[in-house]
C-alpha cells in the first residue's frame, strides 16, 4: 500500500500536466484561438484549395495547382492533403465540419508520439513520457494548424511515424536479427520518410537522412536494395509533380514571394529559432556548459560563425514587401524593445553570432542534428519570409528522438521544458491578441 502510495504521488504531477495540455488545447479551439498569427486567413486559403479538389476533377485540379486557372493556389506544399480529405474526409464539403474534422485529427499526434518516445526510452516512467508528448498541444504553431485546418500537421504524422520504424530497424540492424522482418521495417521506414515530403518539401532532410544511414550501416545487399527501391517509387510523384511546376512549390507562391533570390541573413534568424528550442536543456545543464567551452577547443565554431556573419552583413537583403513578416522570435522582440533601426540591427546580429557559435556547440554531439541544422538554414536562404512556424513543432520532436540522452530526459528537464513552453504559449496569445 505505502508503495502505491509512492507511485501515485510520483506521477501525480505528470497526469495532471497531460490534463492541463489537453484541456488547453480543446479551450484554444473553442475560443478561435490564433496564437500564432494569420491561422483565419490561411483557413480560406486552404478552405478555397480544397473546394477546387472536391468540385473538380483530380486532373483539372492538380492543373490548378500550376496555372490558377479555376482560383488562384495560395498555398507552400504539395497538394497530397487536398487530395485525400477529397477522397477519406467525408466532412470536406461543409467549411465548419471539415475544420472541426483537422481539429479532431489533430488530437491524436501527441500519443502517436508517445508511442515513437516509448520505444525510444524503454525504461523511462510511462506517465513522465506522456507528459513530455503532451507539450505538443502546447505549441502555438500546432495550435494553430490544428485550428484553421493548415495541414501542414500531415508532415508530421509521417515524421513521428518514420522515426518509429527508424528505432525498430535500427534495432534489427544491431542485433542482426530475421531478416524478413527487418525488411519490412525498412520498407515501412522508407514509405513514411518519402510521404512526409508529399505534405511538407522542408521535410525532404528526413528520408536523405535515413538514406545516408542505411547505405552506411546496412550491409545486406537486398534490404538495401528493397530500400533503394522503394525509395526511387516513392519519389517519382514528388519529382513528377516538380517538374510540371517548374519550380519546387507552387508557381502562384513561388512568383509573390520572389523565392530563388539569396537572404543570407535569414540563416541567422534561423540558428536563433532553433537555439530558442534549446535554453530549456541550457537551463538544467549550464554548469556542463560552461565547463565544456573554452576557445581553443571551440575555435572553428568561433571563426567560422564569425565569418559568416560578416558575409552576412555584407550582403544586401531585399525582402521585396516582405520585411515585416516572419524571421521568428527575434525579430519580433527586438521590435518592441528597440525603436532606433541601428539599435534593433546590432542587438540582433550579436544574438545571430551567440546563438550560432552555442547551437552548434550543443549540437554537434549528434551528426544528424548539424544535418538538420544546415539543412534548415539553406533552405533560409531561399525562402522569403522564413517563418518561426516552419521550425515548431518540428525542433521539438528531433531534438526529442535524436538529441536527449535517456538519463537526460528526467523529470527536470521535462518539467523545465513543459513551462517554459506554456509561458511561450501565454506570451504568443498576448502578442496575437
Amino acid at each position: 500500500m505505502v508503495f502505491m502510495i509512492k507511485i501515485s504521488k510520483k506521477n501525480f504531477l505528470n497526469i495532471f500536466l497531460i490534463l492541463i495540455s489537453i484541456t488547453l488545447f480543446v479551450i484554444g479551439f473553442i475560443l478561435n484561438e490564433d496564437s500564432a498569427g494569420g491561422g483565419a486567413i490561411d483557413f480560406n486559403n486552404t478552405w478555397n484549395n480544397q473546394k477546387v479538389f472536391d468540385q473538380n476533377s483530380i486532373i483539372d485540379s492538380l492543373e490548378n495547382t500550376k496555372s490558377s486557372r479555376i482560383l488562384a493556389y495560395k498555398n507552400s506544399h504539395f497538394p497530397t492533403s487536398y487530395i485525400l480529405n477529397k477522397f477519406l474526409n467525408p466532412f470536406s464539403i461543409d467549411k465548419e465540419k471539415f475544420r472541426i474534422s483537422i481539429f479532431v485529427l489533430n488530437l491524436f499526434l501527441p500519443f502517436i508520439f508517445f508511442i515513437s518516445l516509448k520505444n525510444i526510452f524503454k525504461n523511462i516512467d510511462v506517465s513522465l513520457l506522456a507528459a513530455y508528448s503532451s507539450i505538443i498541444y502546447l505549441s502555438p504553431y500546432f495550435r494553430t494548424s490544428a485550428y484553421w485546418a493548415s495541414l501542414e500537421n500531415y508532415g508530421l504524422y509521417c515524421l513521428i511515424i518514420s522515426i518509429y520504424f527508424f528505432s525498430k530497424y535500427k534495432v534489427y540492424l544491431l542485433n542482426k536479427e530475421n531478416l524478413k522482418n527487418k525488411n519490412i521495417f525498412i520498407i515501412l521506414l522508407s514509405f513514411f520518410s518519402c510521404i512526409c515530403v508529399y505534405f511538407d518539401q522542408k521535410l525532404l532532410f528526413v528520408p536523405i537522412i535515413y538514406f545516408f544511414y542505411v547505405l552506411k550501416f546496412e550491409k545486406n545487399n537486398i534490404s538495401k536494395f528493397v530500400y533503394l527501391i522503394s525509395n526511387f517509387l516513392l519519389s517519382l510523384p514528388v519529382v513528377g509533380l516538380i517538374l510540371y511546376w517548374g519550380t519546387i512549390i507552387p508557381p502562384h507562391t513561388s512568383n509573390t514571394r520572389d523565392v530563388g533570390n539569396l537572404y543570407l541573413e535569414q540563416v541567422g534568424y534561423s540558428f536563433s529559432i532553433i537555439f530558442f528550442y534549446l535554453i530549456p536543456y541550457m537551463i538544467i545543464n549550464y554548469k556542463k556548459i560552461i565547463l565544456d567551452f573554452n576557445y581553443k577547443k571551440n575555435k572553428n565554431i568561433i571563426l567560422f560563425s564569425i565569418i559568416f556573419l560578416l558575409f552576412m552583413l555584407i550582403i544586401d537583403h531585399d525582402y521585396g514587401g516582405w520585411e515585416i513578416y516572419g524571421k521568428g522570435w527575434l525579430h519580433k522582440f527586438s521590435n518592441l524593445i528597440f525603436e532606433n533601426q541601428n539599435y534593433r540591427r546590432i542587438f540582433t546580429y550579436i544574438i545571430f553570432l551567440i546563438t550560432m557559435i552555442l547551437s552548434i556547440k550543443i549540437l554537434i554531439r549528434q551528426k544528424i542534428l548539424i544535418f538538420f541544422v544546415f539543412f534548415m538554414c539553406l533552405i533560409s536562404i531561399f525562402s522569403n519570409p522564413i517563418f518561426q512556424e516552419y521550425f515548431d513543432p518540428l525542433v521539438f520532436i528531433i531534438l526529442s528522438c535524436f538529441f536527449y540522452k535517456k538519463k537526460e530526459l528526467n523529470n527536470k528537464l521535462v518539467n523545465t521544458i513543459y513551462f517554459y513552453n506554456l509561458i511561450f504559449l501565454v506570451f504568443a496569445n498576448i502578442y496575437y491578441f
